[in-house]
């Protein structure tokens, strides 16, 4: 009893402080509840809850003519080349274009011509590289339900042997042509481009068996059978570790950026089928089920945010292998804004006819991905039963899509390309 009295005594004489100020602070908020004055309490403004809520205050009147003569000079400093998928690159060759000034004087380019081409009340533009069927379906606001449907549908396309090897090819030889256009070319490069030969000659020596329309069961047999013992199963870990070793080199020189993310995009899909042999004289029922290997792994393990699936999409659809940028505005429609309309829009340095047929078949690409992954969000693959659809409500919206080209001196008008509805718009002051 006289322990607890003790250990009573002591807390209240700890806690009387604290009880003293208690007290204080009833009295205060009771006096102001009856004088009419509180306690002063936090209040935090809101903020817009996204970028498209936020109000564009248009600039004056008299920015647009200072703005305009500087568009004028910017066009005149970067005759001859272009921004190609995010990359700037000669107009006439096609090579990389590695100067950073130039690069900084295009982003400047867009950024005065973005604030021309919003004059006409167009939906806010923001700049998207479409690198991921993730960014795509973000785009689309595809539904977490639905983005299972669009990698259900994708994968049996884009992950065949003759996809999967011809996306392989085709950012080797990008790879090699930037490469090539490098001054001067530093150690870390040469050694990248040594890599990129081997592989590429692996792929060359491994590819009559996996894409030869006569496999080695139909071929004659040889009068004599060499001597040698046959060489050693290859498999894709020998292609992985060259894909490592290159990514390695291609980190260390920052004009080639982009290519370094292409080469660990394709790193997935090799690190997935990194056991399955390469044969190059194999019965044709075991090359069959190597080809399926591949397809499986490849299918069951490149999630929907991989970089690498979507690379094979480009390639399944293009034949090509970059990414897509594009400056991108969204309207949204109907009930529940389930109606969608995207504009895709490019901004020319250049206005001649040339340059504007390709500012349109890099839009079309564009405009296309996202027609194929809208109707792939929308197709019902026969395992998709976790998606509910509510009671007098269509599970497909309207997906319009627009392409739009501003640049300067060009003739305005309205050009129909592969199905597709281009707008060509010239710059010009308001």
């Amino acid at each position: 009893m006289r322990l607890l009295t003790r250990c009573s005594m002591k807390c209240r004489a700890e806690l009387k402080p604290v009880l003293h100020t208690d007290a204080v602070l009833r009295a205060l908020s009771l006096g102001g509840a009856s004088t009419g004055v509180g306690t002063r309490g936090i209040h935090f403004v809101p903020g817009p809850a996204s970028e498209e809520e936020q109000e564009r205050v248009p600039p004056s009147r008299g920015w647009y003519p200072a703005a305009y003569a500087r568009l004028l000079r910017l066009a005149g400093s970067l005759q001859g080349v272009d921004l190609v998928d995010g990359d700037l690159r000669d107009a006439a060759t096609g090579s990389l274009v590695t100067d950073v000034h130039a690069v900084a004087r295009v982003e400047q380019f867009d950024a005065l011509a973005g604030e021309f081409a919003a004059t006409r009340r167009g939906p806010p533009l923001k700049t998207t590289a479409l690198s991921s069927l993730t960014k795509v379906c973000d785009v689309l606001g595809v539904s977490a339900q639905r983005r299972k449907n669009v990698r259900l549908t994708v994968c049996p396309q884009v992950t065949q042997q003759l996809v999967w090897r011809g996306a392989l090819e085709e950012v080797l030889r990008d790879l090699r042509a930037d490469m090539g256009a490098l001054e001067p070319p530093s150690p870390a490069i040469r050694m990248a481009e040594q890599i990129a030969s081997a592989c590429a000659s692996f792929l060359s020596e491994t590819a009559d068996a996996a894409t030869s329309s006569s496999p080695s069961w139909m071929r004659p047999t040889p009068y004599r059978r060499p001597s040698h013992a046959p060489p050693p199963a290859k498999t894709w870990q020998e292609v992985l570790d060259m894909f490592t070793d290159l990514g390695k080199s291609l980190a260390t020189d920052e004009r080639l950026a982009g290519q370094a993310q292409k080469v660990e995009a394709m790193k997935e899909g090799l690190y997935q089928i990194r056991d399955i042999i390469v044969e190059r004289d194999i019965a044709f029922k075991e090359a069959r089920h190597q080809d399926c290997l591949v397809q499986r792994n490849l299918s069951k393990n490149l999630g929907h945010s991989s970089r690498g699936l979507y690379t094979l999409l480009l390639f399944y659809l293009y034949g090509t292998v970059r990414d897509i940028e594009v400056h991108i505005g969204k309207c949204l429609s109907g009930k529940e804004g389930k109606n969608v309309t995207i504009h895709a829009v490019k901004f020319l340095v250049d206005g001649d006819e040339l340059t504007v047929r390709s500012g349109i078949k890099q839009l079309s690409r564009a405009l296309h991905v996202f027609s194929f992954v809208w109707e792939a969000a929308n197709t019902d693959t026969g395992t998709n039963n976790d998606i509910v659809v509510k009671k007098g409500e269509g599970a497909k919206g309207v997906l319009k899509l627009q392409g739009h080209l501003w640049g300067l001196g060009v003739e305005e008008k309205t050009v129909t390309y592969r199905g597709d509805v281009f707008k060509v718009h010239q710059i010009k002051l308001p």
